[in-house]
């Protein structure tokens, strides 16, 4: 059993600090300096981008939490009761929570609202935006702001929490 654990854990961090690093690199670097730089970059630029993300990111949710929850099964099988009672529990169930979250907030919003903003980027393309464009396209990048900022800060407390879990 102990080969099987080391081999979770290892797969487990592993997707984990690209889910980590690629949240900590985009929200706070990557779209700011995009923004900045104008529809004309920003919009073509994302959109080379999250076609390779998105299902990258999916992929690599899918792994995080079902390695996660092996290795919560493997170490506290026949005693899930405890998860209630511990520090480690209360950090496994906060940062499953937070990871849960990030998936629903990142393929039930971002993901849809990231692809409304793409095709209306595809569709003025070489032309000024109609004033009912520009506000359109304001609105969504608002949103998509609001929620990846949301995401960064959920990817924070579930890698703290998670990080936290090893050392309670």
């Amino acid at each position: 059993m102990g080969g099987l654990l080391t081999l979770l854990r290892i797969i487990h961090v592993v997707f984990g600090i690209y889910l980590a690093g690629s949240y900590l690199f985009v929200v706070p670097i990557l779209e700011p300096r995009l923004r900045r730089l104008g529809p004309a970059i920003e919009g073509p630029v994302m959109r080379a981008i999250m076609p390779v993300m998105t299902p990258l990111n999916g992929i690599s949710f899918i792994i995080v939490i079902v390695t996660g929850v092996a290795m919560t099964l493997i170490l506290r099988w026949g005693a899930l009761d405890t998860l209630l009672v511990s520090g480690w529990g209360w950090a496994i169930i906060i940062g499953s929570v937070a990871t849960l979250a990030i998936v629903i907030i990142g393929f039930g919003i971002l993901s849809p609202t990231g692809a409304r903003l793409g095709k209306l980027g595809r569709s003025i393309e070489g032309r000024a935006p109609t004033p009912s464009e520009s506000q359109q396209l304001q609105q969504l990048s608002a949103r998509v702001d609001m929620f990846s900022r949301i995401n960064l800060a959920l990817v924070i407390i579930a890698l703290a929490t998670m990080l936290a879990a090893r050392y309670l």
